[in-house]
């Protein structure tokens, strides 16, 4: 199976290629992947001739703009990123018979009736800004590639880069001497992007092709302020007391694009096929026990090893603080 992605850098990208890497049923897979230091992603002709030269048998689309709030204030480039590099890239699956897997957001719908356990695949989407309406979109676009999967997640947490992930935020700015500021009162689902990347892998393994749209989140919701404070106080109980971040109302953020207010998917139908997501609970446990362990690593002089450390996971550990993306 001949695997390309676009959007390899980004976090969750960075995961994904990690996971194929270490899985027994897909290690031996070629894998292309491909960012925007590569081509422009809205350019047709750049496109096409990567994937023609790779020929591949599925595309994994995870390149986009997700912060939220830069769409917003320049719709031209949401779209040029999220909409016209979707068309191109499923115009090159359609040629190549390429499935497509694209990668979508909780932000297609607004929170405004939730449902209980959270909003199902088949729920009709509202979205609230120029993201979510991008996504939306691009979700449109790919379902014109015969063989295609939709999966839609929520909240990533656990790459590197402090502007797109709320959490290592949190503890980033904790460790500088500050406070981050998290909204209380916005409800979803935080997504590890390790668990994010295994459950992809896993659909992409079965004997039958899954199709359609698939949800896959952490089960369980949350604000981001829990989700911070409990992160912090994981990865280190003393910081956590000093400098816990302080709670903010979504309303007093200032922010340009509107955000659904519990944007919670529920992962029924993945956890039918045979994939149970863990609880986001479990989730930012794991993602701050990673960033302890490689802050222990860090810490120790070169030929010594910190007892009892544990191997960190294939982790890339993005949103402005504290509001979704």
């Amino acid at each position: 199976m001949r695997l390309y992605l676009t959007g390899a850098d980004g976090m969750l990208g960075t995961a994904l290629t990690a996971a194929l890497r270490e899985d027994p049923s897909t290690s031996d897979w070629p894998v292309l992947g491909v960012s925007a230091d590569d081509f422009d992603i809205a350019d047709a002709d750049a496109v096409h001739r990567s994937i023609d030269a790779f020929r591949p048998d599925v595309v994994v689309h995870a390149a986009a703009n997700a912060i939220v709030d830069e769409c917003e204030a320049n719709p031209e480039l949401a779209l040029r990123v999220n909409v016209t590099g979707t068309q191109n890239v499923a115009q090159a699956c359609r040629r190549h018979r390429s499935r497509l897997v694209y990668l979508s957001s909780d932000y297609v719908f607004d929170g405004a009736r939730t449902p209980p356990g959270g909003y199902r695949e088949a729920d009709a989407p509202n979205p609230l800004s120029v993201y979510g309406r991008t996504k939306l979109a691009g979700e449109r676009i790919s379902a014109t590639v015969a063989d295609h999967l939709i999966v839609r997640t929520s909240w990533l947490f656990g790459g590197a880069r402090e502007r797109t992930d709320n959490l290592l935020a949190t503890i980033r700015q904790a460790q500088r001497g500050q406070r981050a500021r998290l909204v209380y009162d916005q409800y979803g689902c935080p997504t590890y992007t390790v668990d994010l990347a295994h459950a992809i892998t896993y659909l992409l393994t079965r004997d039958e092709p899954v199709t359609g749209t698939v949800h896959i989140a952490s089960t369980g919701s949350t604000s981001w302020h829990h989700a911070g404070a409990l992160a912090l106080a994981a990865f280190d109980p003393d910081l956590a007391r000093t400098h816990a971040p302080e709670p903010v109302a979504l309303d007093d953020c200032g922010l340009l694009a509107g955000r659904p207010r519990n944007s919670s998917l529920s992962s029924d139908r993945l956890a039918g096929i045979g994939f149970p997501m863990p609880s986001w609970y479990d989730a930012v446990h794991r993602f701050a026990a990673a960033l302890a362990d490689a802050a222990a690593v860090d810490a120790v002089p070169v030929g010594e090893e910190p007892a009892g450390a544990a191997p960190v996971a294939a982790a890339p550990v993005p949103v402005p603080a504290g509001a979704g993306r």
